[in-house]
Parts: C-alpha cells; structure tokens; sequence
C-alpha cells in the first residue's frame, strides 16, 4: 500500500519559536513521514533576537543580553534533547548539556538612596533539581510554601535587629501558624482567600490593633487555634505599617535595614494580593489588566517600596517601557508577578543559566543541527515579502506567500554551509561566506546587510510559493512588528488580527559589549560575578560575561581579562518606518554608540571605582579597552561592539496592562492553513523570554498535526 503524500509545512523565521515547530514537527519518524518541514530565513544565520556571530578576534558578538533562567523547564527540555540528538564526539567543546550551560547564581541591583547609589547583592542558593528534568513546582501549596518561607526568613532578619536574636523563634511560630491554617484552608477545599482589610473579630480596626498584634507576635502569644487568616495578615501588615512610622529615620542611614523592610514588605504586598484576588484560582490574566506596580499599591505595597529596586527590576529586566522611555514603565501585574514568582521560586538547580559561549553557539547550532538531522530544509538568503490570504473556499486561508530570494549560491546544487569553526566549536560568523555567493564581492565592497529590513539591496529572484503545491500548512514566526508590512491581506480580512497590532506593543533596544585589559576586581567590583540592573537608564543592565574568552580566539599576551554586556531600552518610534526608510538603522546605530560613550564618560564609576581616570574622576580609562586601536579618548570605543536592535523583527514586545488578551494564540488565528509562533503570541507566559518563544513553538506544532505535546507547568501556570 503506498502511502499518502507528505504535508507540506513552511516554516517562516529561525526564532527560537520558530526553530522548537521545526524540531517538534520532526521530531520522530512518525512525524518525519507525515511532514516535509522547510524554514525560510532572511540572511545567513538563525536566531532572531538571539542571534549572535563572530567578529574579529573571534569574539563573539550578540543582539543583547541573553541567559536562560532556571525555571525555563520547556527550554531546557528541548535543549537537552538536541544535544543528545547531535551526540558530539566528547573531544569536541561543549559537547554536553551541562558544558553548555554554567550556573549563576548572583543578581545585583542598584538603589539610588539619598542621592547615593547603593547595591542590593543577591546569591540565590542552588537546589538538587536538573533543568529540564525535574518534576515542575506547579502547584497552590508549594508555591505559598516557598513564599512564605522567603517572607518568614526577612521576618527573622528584620526582628533580629529590633529586638535581637531571641525573635527569631516568634517569628518562626507566626508564618508557621499563618501558613498552618492556610494548608488546612486547602484540605478542606474551602475558599482561603479572605481579604487581608479584615477587621479583626473583635471589631476593633486595624489601626487600633496594630501595636498589640505586634507585641502578642513579638511574644509568642499568637496560636493557631481561633485566629483566622485574615487577622494573621492583618497582623503582618500592620507591623509593617508600624514599622515604617516608627523606623523611617533609621531606613535612610541604614541601608541594610531598608533592604530587610523593602524586601518584607514587597513580598507581604505579593502574597496579600495573591491572596486577596485569588489569582491562583482565577488565574494570572484576572490582574493583568492593572499595572504591577499600582497592584501592588492596591495592596498595600508602601510608596518607598513601589520606588525601591526591588519593584523596578521586572520593569528593567523585561525593558517594559512604552516607546522604550524610562519614565513611562508599564508592565501588567500578571504577567510581571507569574515571572517573578517562576524566576524567585521555582529554578532549577540555579536562579539563572549562562552560556559557556554565545546565545548562537549554544541555542542555534544544536537547534540547527538537531533539525537537520530530523530531515529539515533551510533555505538561508530568503526575505518573506507578503503573505497573501483568501477566502475564496469560505475558509480563510494563506493562499500565496511571496518570497525575495536575496544571493545566488555558487553551487545552486548544495545548501548553503553557514558556519566557521573557532577553537574547533560550530559557530555562526557576524557576516555571511562570501566565498558561496556569486554576488560576494559586490556585497561586502557595498557594505550590505542582508539581515536589515532597510537593506536597499534587491532580491535576485521572487519566488511564489502557492497552496496545495508548495505548502499545505504555514508556521509564521516573524515577530508582531512586521505584521503591518508582510500580512496586509490578513489585517484586511480579520479584526482580530488588526487589534493584536494595534495592541501588543513592541520597542527598540540598544546594547554593547567591552572587552577589558584588567579583571572585574582590578576594576574595582570585589562581589563575584553578577548580573546586575535597576541602574541609569537607560542601559540599566550590565553582566559579566567574561566566562565566554575562553571560547574566543584571542592571543596572548594581550587578551582581555574582562568581557562585559551593557544594555537597555532605546526610546524611539512606537511602529518602525517603513522599507524605504534606508539610513534609519545607521541612525539608530550612532545613537547607541553615543549612549555608551555617556555611560562610559559619566556612569561607570559606581560600578567599577577603579577603571575610571586619575585626572577626570568617573570617566573610563579608555587605555584599558581591548584591542587598542592607537586611538586617543573615546576614539578608542571603536574597536568595542555595539548595535542598534530596530528593524521590526528585532524589536522587544512588551507586556502592557491589559493587552494579553489581544494577543493570537497560535492555533486560533483565524486561517486554516495558518499557526503563529513567537514571544508576542497568546503562549501564557507573555514577557519576551525564550522560554515563552519555546512554549509558542509546541502550541504551534499541535495547532499543525493536532496531536498532544505536553507542555511543562501549563495547567497552573500558562493556563
């Protein structure tokens, strides 16, 4: 019996989303022989926001910054099985799942206090669970557990230094008698979210109370038996209402005393709400129409708390920013507090995962390799210029998708070869083979950038693919911000396509890279290596990334001794100018290379004291600048690294209050041959991360085949 016909699957992008359908969709030889899989990719390499390649010195040159956080169970799953598919002979680097990927566990943020930078250090401690391995922590009980095992460990540090160490054994009896009479709550199946603005049951107010609460907890007088929950919680507010009255003078000159209340009382303001909204019954989305911030204000969150660092940082982090302006940060307080909680509270083995080489290096190439070993085609050098719907059937579909073929290969017989090898690792260059393209020497001599959506160059060939002949299915992975310019049929057809766009916001990014002569504690950093943000904006993030040197080909003796990646929002248009807009990204480019030079000439000294010059006390010492290009001052920043991320499917997508529900979910879009993936889908998780893309990626592949794929976390958490 012969059997059917392969469907035809085009897949458009090399994102993280779009790659995960490509690897699902091929994934068995069930799937092989059901499916024949094609991506289509502009330029030379894949990645999307996470693209990377090599640059001079073989040093690796990114988008931004990019790591992996532990809780990323999907992510690492599929990771982990790419690097089994790809079985590297173990002489090669980075041969395993775990040489690829190497623990951190600091985070650092800056506080302004007092006119006064100060520094939050962070060392999460690490657990015996393996990403992408381990059972998911996705359940009501575990999750208020471990918050109220991180509320009850600051409780026992603030009183410690209020009445000294004898309080620590109260304040044990307090959280274990509140979270005692919640988990019984839960046995029972009754409602446990009484509303913390209770009156105690004798009536008396809050205000009234708060000082004898306070003294009976203080003294062990609080029991389990006859105290409701919601007096319980009225009791840890009120103390920290009385905290703050009474301990204001002491915060602003104690630094270590505003970490513990700041850290309380933001923490107390998330379970309060938590509680009081039941956002574990009702789900994320019920609150994301409000602000994080105001959320947290709702419930009780103080205004020094809703300034401080603490409550900045997912705002910093996930760059929510409208048209990436620092003084209009916006995020929902769903999609803000789910991240928060999966980052804080349910890692695996560590907080956050680097790459023991770049975001290419690590996530592309085995994604890459691990496809075609699976029978996937790439066609590199293919610029998706529309795709054109129709209902002719009475069933909207993609009836054609125009396709810009951008070089020709010198060997039209082969697929293109995309990678160099540096110190014997697969990597992707930061400009294409030349020597496999007939149009080569003309490129590189007009300086092309086969990548840009602004690119004046061309397309040698358009190729139309057409329904029932060249595809049966279509998987678009092209982030949000290109909608407008390659599906003008489906905006025409769908409203619910025209809201998404109109809707899910998305902003430019900016970002560069050092390479330093002397290590971090030379320069005057003396707290292992972190991540840090909440700094100036706004590059208000930096890691260290020096773990990557090894994997780049400097020689010595004049290698750097300190890699570093600076980034943030670049404020900017709401939409991108259109195709013809030709010197835009040079524009864009020459003001982040401006942004460092300020940060470099007026910010740097708070974080590395002593990289700064003897006779311009907090300008960078630009001597110390890797490689030296003779250059005097900041002429020597030009032999550092650093872009502009502004085309449209390189733009950040937000997650503004209330715009969740705008969003597509990938096997709803209204076309039946049609599913979308990415960041900025309908995948749950919402804030632009790797782990939301790889979740979009599986939703993908089952809208294809319409067959199960189980999905870490998504009953409690995605739901």
């Amino acid at each position: 019996m012969t059997a059917p016909p392969r469907k035809k699957v085009v897949v458009l992008g090399g994102g993280a989303g779009a790659l995960t359908t490509a690897y699902y969709l091929s994934r068995t030889p069930e799937l092989r022989a059901q499916y024949e899989v094609t991506v289509y990719q502009v330029g030379w390499r894949l990645g999307s926001k996470g693209a990377s390649g090599r640059g001079p010195h073989g040093r690796i040159e990114e988008h931004g910054l990019h790591i992996f956080w532990g809780f990323y169970e999907n992510a690492f799953r599929l990771m982990r099985e790419c690097y089994r598919e790809m079985n590297r002979p173990s002489t090669m680097p980075l041969a395993t799942f775990e040489q690829a990927f190497l623990p951190r566990d600091l985070m650092a943020l800056q506080e302004l206090v007092q006119g006064k930078w100060q520094r939050w250090v962070i060392p999460f401690p690490s657990n015996a669970l393996l990403p992408g391995e381990s059972d998911s922590i996705d359940s009501t009980q575990e999750i208020l557990g471990l918050l109220f095992q991180t509320v009850l460990e600051l409780f026992d540090r603030a009183q410690s230094l209020l009445v000294g160490t004898a309080g620590q054994e109260t304040a044990q009896g307090f959280l274990d008698t509140l979270q005692a009479i919640l988990a019984e709550k839960m046995e029972r199946g009754t409602d446990l979210l009484l509303t913390v603005r209770k009156l105690v049951l004798e009536g008396q107010t809050l205000l009234e109370q708060a000082q004898g609460h306070i003294v009976a907890v203080l003294r062990g007088r609080v029991e389990a038996r006859g105290v409701p929950e919601g007096a319980l919680l009225d009791t840890l507010r009120g103390f920290l209402r009385w905290l703050w009255i009474r301990f204001t003078p002491l915060l602003e000159s104690n630094f270590l005393f505003f970490q513990l209340c700041v850290g309380l009382d933001f923490l107390v303001a998330n379970l309060v709400g938590i509680l009081s909204d039941q956002v574990f019954v009702k789900g994320f989305n019920a609150i994301d129409g409000l602000d994080y911030r105001a959320w947290l204000a709702k419930h009780g969150a103080s205004d020094l708390t809703l300034r401080s660092a603490l409550s900045r940082a997912i705002y910093d982090a996930a760059m929510s920013m409208v048209d990436g302006d620092p003084d209009r940060q916006s995020i929902g307080a769903g999609s803000a507090l789910r991240a928060l909680l999966r980052i804080g509270l349910t890692y695996q083995g560590h907080i956050a995962y680097e790459f023991a080489a770049s975001m290419g290096d690590v996530i592309f190439v085995p994604l890459y390799e691990a496809c075609r070993k699976n029978g996937v085609r790439f066609e590199f050098f293919h610029r998706v210029e529309e795709l054109v719907a129709d209902d002719v059937t009475g069933r909207p579909q993609i009836r054609q998708i125009r396709i810009g073929r951008q070089v020709d290969l010198k060997d039209p017989s082969q697929e293109y070869q995309p990678f160099i090898v540096v110190k014997n690792l697969p990597c992707w260059p930061s400009q294409p083979l030349w020597d496999q393209i007939v149009q080569g020497e003309q490129l590189l001599r007009e300086g092309v950038n086969l990548e840009s959506f602004y690119t004046p160059w061309k397309s040698v060939e358009e190729r139309v693919l057409e329904v029932g002949r060249d595809f049966d299915h279509v998987v678009f992975g092209i982030p949000v911000a290109s909608v407008p310019f390659l599906c003008p049929s489906l905006l025409e057809k769908s409203a619910m396509w025209r809201r998404m766009v109109d809707q899910v916001a998305t902003i430019q990014t900016q970002s560069f890279q050092l390479w330093v002569s002397k290590d971090l504690s030379s320069l005057g950093w003396t707290v292992g290596s972190p991540m840090l943000t909440g700094y100036v904006e706004p590059i208000d993030t930096w890691a260290d990334m020096t773990n990557l040197l090894p994997r780049e080909g400097w020689a010595q003796p004049n290698a750097p001794r300190t890699v570093a990646y600076f980034c943030g929002p670049l404020p900017g248009p709401s939409q991108p100018p259109p195709p013809d807009a030709h010197g835009f990204p040079a524009q864009e480019t020459e003001r982040a290379r401006k942004e460092a030079v300020h940060f470099l000439s007026h910010d740097i000294g708070v974080l590395w004291p002593r990289s700064t010059q003897p006779k311009a006390p907090g300008v960078f010492d630009w001597t110390l600048l890797v490689p030296s290009n003779g250059g005097q001052g900041e002429a020597r920043f030009e032999t550092q690294y650093w872009r502009a991320n502004v085309d449209p499917s390189e733009r950040y997508t937000l997650s503004l209050p209330g715009t969740s529900k705008a969003r597509i979910r990938p096997d709803r879009t209204g076309f039946v041959n049609l599913a979308i993936c990415g960041d900025w889908v309908d995948n749950g998780f919402y804030i632009g991360a790797a782990e939301g893309a790889v979740i979009s990626g599986m939703l993908a592949c089952r809208a294809v085949t319409g067959q199960p794929l189980p999905i870490s976390g998504e009953a409690f958490w995605y739901r």
